[in-house]
Formats: structure tokens, C-alpha cells, sequence
């Protein structure tokens, strides 16, 4: 455990994974807030959703009310989480530029701008026409790719850009001087911007091809092979845990495809759920066991935290997202935590949504439970969607609750790693602020 903590604490310590953790910590409160109203919109508001239907907010809620409670959510989760990637970039390169002790505020716009031109380029380059913010490239599904240009500008400035003081009152004549101290290092980034979102235009004018990790994951839905399902789901959480494309997320989607489609006319024909077509579908063990809705292993780290853990901060980020967790809303925790490129919880997170899609399928294989099969309303909590899926299998419901208790027993170790990493980690910014 003691190694474990101190390679974390290494690789923590390293000036990319430092920009990371301070980006992450200043964006968690907006993070948090576009979660709570990801829940609104898809749970409350979503005429198909599960507590819609339940309460029958269809008979109680005004068209007024629904109109007006459907347009401020959608515009929060589109505002904090469509755009997400301009604060990204933003503070990515400002906490490089403090770092080595240069000019932050010049550095994030810096990289903004560069950002934005790059996309702009390869948005005309796509569509032919400009999109720019309304770019699926803003978003926090490129999250990592947000962090990398922001760390590049950043070190731009740290080779380029003059050294920086803070002062606490800045007249015009001091921020002029340090604009135009600025210049330099602007002038590069924006030039590379203009270069990287020249070379992306070219690649895709060439190519014609919009390739999108969704369409790569999206064979995983319809393969009934569990050698080819359960490798590629752990291929999908670990680019979640990059923040690329959150795949995970997608592969939550019900699939409509040929092969579910036969399961379905399968059991509605023979009035059972047993021995059909495909009992081992992608969609089906994905959506119902891997991710059980879109968030069983990040629900079960968050009760894992709330039960063993030991820092504050993991606490507070945890019961605050646990209820947007319930309801498969996990972009806030995935931020809040962080778990994006958080090295403790790498394991677990690839692992979990693999080893439950293999003891579903050995249940299935015995007879235990059957294969889901039926359609879960969307915001169903994740507990629930195989009972649902299943047509009110009790073993099925009894089965999950089991699978959810493995998962929270499997995320204790990378709590209890995370409590003895915190605690060396301050112990070495205590010998730090010694030497200084």
C-alpha cells in the first residue's frame, strides 16, 4: 500500500497531473450544479423518463411549467457542459503559467483563443459551415484534449513569456506593460493554433470522414461474443478515465438493433424470458450490468468514500453527487472528485463494469436470471434498470443489489489508498514548506 500511495503521489506531484487536480478543484462547483440540472432535465422534465411516468407529471404539471422548467435546465447542462471545454483550456494553461511563475490571465486567454481557432478551422472543415459553439469539440467529452492544449500554452509561456509577480492592485500602466510583456508568447500560440486547425482541416477536407468514439464503441451493442464485449467495455472505461468521449456514457443507450430487436419478438411470442436468441447482447449486459443505467462503479466509489474514506474534500464531492449519481448523472463526480486521470481509481473503474458483465453472464448461463430484454425508461436509478429490463425479476433485482455491494467491497481498496496517498502527500508539502 505504502509504494502504491508514494507512485501516486509521484505521479501526482508531476507539473501535468498538478495543472489536472486544480483545474478539476476550481471547475467541481459548476461541475456539481450542471449535474443537478442534467438530473432535472432528464428525470423531471424528460416526458419518457422513469420519475416522470412514476408521479405522472403529465396530469400535475402545467405545459407552462414544463416549458419553463425543461428550457432553464436544458440551458444550464448545455451552458456548463457543451461549453466546458473554454474553462478547461482557460485554467489548464493559467495553473501552468503560476507554476513557473508567469502570466496566467495572458496565458488563458492565450490558450482560449487558440482553441477556438483550431475548432473553428475543423468545424468549417466538417460541416462547411461555422458552427463554433455550437462544436461537439467544446465539450467536457474532450476533456483531455482541453487539458493538453492548456498545458501546452502553458509551457509556452513558461519558455517564452516573462516572469510574473502578483500585485494586488494593478493600474493601467502596469497591465499594459505586462499585455505587451505578453506578446510573444500570445503570438506563438496563437500561431500554433492556426497550424494544429490548419493540419486538421487538411486531414479531414482529405478524408471526408467524421470518425466519433461512439461509432467505434457502438459494434459492442451488437455483438453477442463476450470476447469481444467485455475487452472493448474496459477499452470504453478506460477512455473515460482519460476524459475522452466519455464512451461509457453512450454505451448506456438502449440499442435498437437487429439482434435486440430479436430477443424482444422472442419473448413477446413465446410469453418468455428465457432461452432467447441472444442471451449474451452487448446492449444488454452493457446497459443493465457494466454500467447498470450509466454509473453503478461511480456510485459504488462514491458509498465507498462515504464509508471508508477519510479526507474531507472526496467526502463533500461524493454526498454532493450522490444524488445526481443515483440517477446516472455522473459528469459532476467525474469532475468534482476527480476521478478524470486520477491514478487510485484506474483499476477499479476498468475493471468493475468487466467483472460485472461476466458474473451476469454466468448467472445467465446457469439460469439464475434471465437477459434483460425490455426497454428501462430513461433517469431509471441504476439499481433498478435490470429488474425493469427483465419485466420485474425479483432474482434479477435481488442479483444487482449483490453486484452493487461487490462493486462498493472492490472500491475500498482505492479509497484506502487514497487516504494513505493524502496523507503522504501532506506530509510532504509540510517538508516543502521547510526547506522553503
Amino acid at each position: 500500500m505504502n509504494k502504491l500511495a508514494k507512485w501516486c503521489i509521484w505521479l501526482r506531484r508531476r507539473s501535468f497531473f498538478r495543472v489536472v487536480q486544480r483545474t478539476f478543484a476550481v471547475l467541481m462547483p459548476i461541475a456539481t450544479i450542471g449535474a443537478f440540472f442534467q438530473v432535472l432535465q432528464d428525470s423531471i422534465f424528460s416526458p419518457d423518463s422513469f420519475i416522470y411516468n412514476l408521479f405522472d407529471f403529465d396530469k400535475i404539471m402545467s405545459d407552462r411549467f414544463w416549458d419553463i422548467g425543461m428550457s432553464l435546465s436544458q440551458c444550464v447542462v448545455e451552458v456548463i457542459f457543451n461549453l466546458f471545454g473554454i474553462f478547461a483550456v482557460y485554467f489548464a494553461a493559467s495553473f501552468t503559467a503560476k507554476i513557473y511563475r508567469k502570466d496566467a490571465t495572458m496565458a488563458g486567454i492565450s490558450a482560449v483563443t487558440s482553441l477556438l481557432i483550431m475548432l473553428y478551422l475543423l468545424e468549417l472543415a466538417i460541416t462547411g459551415r461555422i458552427t463554433l459553439i455550437g462544436s461537439n469539440f467544446l465539450s467536457i467529452q474532450y476533456c483531455f484534449l482541453h487539458l493538453l492544449i492548456g498545458y501546452g500554452v502553458g509551457q509556452v509561456f513558461h519558455w517564452l513569456g516573462s516572469d510574473y509577480e502578483h500585485v494586488d492592485y494593478e493600474h493601467t500602466k502596469l497591465v499594459q506593460d505586462r499585455a505587451l510583456k505578453a506578446i510573444k508568447p500570445a503570438f506563438v500560440t496563437i500561431l500554433g493554433g492556426i497550424i494544429l486547425g490548419g493540419v486538421l482541416y487538411g486531414i479531414q477536407w482529405k478524408s471526408s470522414a467524421n470518425v466519433s468514439l461512439s461509432g467505434v464503441m457502438s459494434p459492442i451493442e451488437n455483438s453477442n461474443n463476450l470476447l469481444v464485449t467485455v475487452p472493448m467495455t474496459g477499452l470504453a472505461a478506460l477512455l473515460d478515465w482519460l476524459g475522452i468521449g466519455t464512451p461509457m456514457q453512450d454505451l448506456g443507450n438502449i440499442s435498437s438493433s437487429a439482434a435486440a430487436t430479436a430477443n424482444l419478438t422472442y419473448v413477446l411470442m413465446k410469453k418468455s424470458i428465457w432461452k432467447i436468441p441472444y442471451p449474451y447482447l452487448g446492449s444488454a449486459l452493457v446497459h443493465s450490468y457494466g454500467v447498470m443505467g450509466g454509473s453503478a462503479a461511480l456510485l459504488a466509489l462514491a458509498v465507498a468514500i462515504l464509508l471508508w474514506g477519510k479526507q474531507r474534500e472526496p467526502e463533500v464531492a461524493a454526498k454532493l453527487n450522490l444524488w445526481p449519481l443515483l440517477f446516472n448523472s455522473s459528469r459532476g463526480f467525474l469532475v468534482g472528485l476527480p476521478v478524470i486521470l486520477n491514478p487510485v481509481y484506474l483499476l477499479q473503474l476498468v475493471l468493475i463494469p468487466m467483472i460485472n458483465m461476466l458474473l451476469a453472464a454466468l448467472a445467465i448461463t446457469i439460469h439464475l436470471i434471465p437477459t434483460p430484454v425490455y426497454t428501462a425508461l430513461a433517469g431509471t436509478p441504476g439499481l433498478l434498470v435490470p429488474f425493469f429490463a427483465t419485466n420485474g425479476n425479483w432474482p434479477t433485482l435481488i442479483f444487482t443489489i449483490v453486484l452493487f455491494c461487490l462493486d462498493v467491497a472492490l472500491m475500498i481498496p482505492a479509497v484506502k489508498l487514497d487516504n494513505r496517498a493524502g496523507k503522504l502527500l501532506k506530509d510532504y508539502e509540510k517538508e516543502d514548506e521547510a526547506h522553503a
